[in-house]
């Protein structure tokens, strides 16, 4: 794609991803063929909050998937790598980011806990001056930053589910599927019916538009940051 529309690496990805979501009606058949065979549908999208959240092309991909299935968004986050506060906290704006615009159930899955526990940034979270305390040994304009940033997340933090798993060792699935399946409740619950509320209306309104045309069919998923899809 970068060689035939001559784009550099970032404008590549966004190419394909606007071309790969003109197609996803295909990937959408082939969920709906599998749902029966599979339990889950795991869709590890583009890292880049630039190039997949904030992308037109990501936020059909998300609202086509959401739109038919209990989808649950995960991210994924190196746990190794973010014991300085400042990176903590770089990574939970962005976290904080993809909840709101998404708009759809939201677990945080601290990775590489086989290398170091992920503890330190539960007590982070749950306790502002422990926090603090790290930031006091960072003497940086983004550690100031980072000091006023914290204040404001402590709601995000209230009600967000956090669970600590490493790849290699296993450890740590099976708290998250508990908590995948307690955000599949809270999609039925809480976000299935304003789906179906503007699926409706979109109905309503393709009807008006072309009363001769035939209804397609929906979507569904879920998304790494990573996503889920329940089937």
């Amino acid at each position: 794609v970068s060689l035939r529309y001559g784009l550099g690496p970032n404008g590549g990805i966004v190419t394909s991803l606007n071309l790969f979501a003109t197609r996803f009606d295909q990937v959408m058949k082939f969920i709906e063929k599998r749902q029966n065979a599979s339990k889950y549908v795991v869709i590890d999208t583009p890292g880049q909050i630039e190039v997949f959240t904030w992308s037109a092309s990501g936020t059909i991909i998300t609202e086509a998937l959401a739109s038919s299935f209990p989808s649950v968004v995960v991210y994924v986050m190196d746990t190794s790598r973010s014991t300085n506060p400042v990176t903590f906290m770089s990574n939970m704006l962005y976290a904080c980011s993809i909840l709101y615009k998404t708009k759809l159930p939201f677990i945080v899955v601290m990775n590489k806990t086989d290398i170091i526990d992920h503890s330190f940034a539960l007590e982070w979270m749950q306790d502002f001056e422990t926090f603090q305390d790290a930031l006091n040994q960072e003497t940086s304009y983004a550690s100031n930053l980072t000091r006023s940033m914290s204040l404001v997340l402590d709601e995000f933090y209230s009600s967000l589910k956090v669970v600590g798993v490493s790849a290699v060792l296993g450890t740590g699935l099976e708290e998250f599927f508990v908590q995948l399946s307690k955000a599949v409740e809270e999609y039925e619950r809480e976000y299935r019916p304003e789906y179906q509320r503007l699926r409706k209306s979109l109905v309503s309104v393709s009807s008006c538009l072309n009363p001769h045309g035939a209804s397609r069919g929906h979507f569904c998923v879920a998304l790494r940051f990573l996503s889920f899809v329940f089937l």
